[in-house]
């Protein structure tokens, strides 16, 4: 039989010096999972358009009664409210709410993978400042559905997407998880730097 020429404890060992070095170097990154989508309880919903049909569930009196026992729940927001007709006042004419879900994780952080020479900070062309467009994070593969269906993040307050699906690299490729993501920020007058404009 054949001998593999990485060991099981050379790889275990591997990937455990890898992730620490990932967490002792990582930085809190906020991700947007797809948000939560619920029908409206307020006026019915029509599966052929995928909106409101602009007619209300409730007759004036049922509406009332409930909204003030959604308020006695403890709740401060409009869920129940009559309409004649039209665009209902919950959804908007939706048909459906969302509820936006998010979490935080902890990512070893690179701006401007491509190069490595620039460092971690803003690119200074001869026009001016530029902000980095691409970053690159790595997480524990433990993350990997919550990437995979991940809609955008913030990476040190600046909003960025997905470029690519996320990819598992390392030995046994199981050790890190890498994203490469793309913003489109740009630096302006209150970033610091000053800007001269032509």
């Amino acid at each position: 039989m054949r001998r593999k020429r990485i060991s099981k404890k050379t790889r275990e060992k591997f990937k455990k010096t890898i992730r620490n070095v990932i967490g002792d170097l990582s930085r809190e990154v906020l991700v947007y999972k797809k948000p939560a989508i619920h029908e409206c309880p307020n006026c019915f919903y029509d599966k052929l358009t995928s909106c409101s049909t602009g007619k209300c569930k409730w007759t004036p009196v049922e509406a009332m009664d409930k909204q003030n026992g959604w308020e006695a729940a403890g709740n401060a927001s409009v869920r129940y409210k009559y309409f004649l007709k039209g665009r209902c006042p919950v959804c908007n004419g939706k048909g459906y709410l969302e509820t936006q879900r998010r979490r935080w994780i902890n990512a070893m952080v690179i701006w401007n993978p491509g190069s490595r020479i620039a460092g971690n900070d803003g690119v200074y062309v001869p026009s001016g400042s530029d902000g980095t467009t691409t970053v690159e994070l790595k997480v524990h593969p433990k993350h990997y559905d919550l990437m995979k269906d991940c809609i955008r993040l913030m990476v040190d307050g600046i909003e960025c997407k997905l470029s690519r699906p996320p990819l598992l690299r390392g030995l046994g490729n199981e050790s890190v998880l890498i994203i490469t993501a793309y913003t489109s920020h740009k630096f302006d007058k209150t970033d610091g730097d000053v800007i001269k404009e032509y």
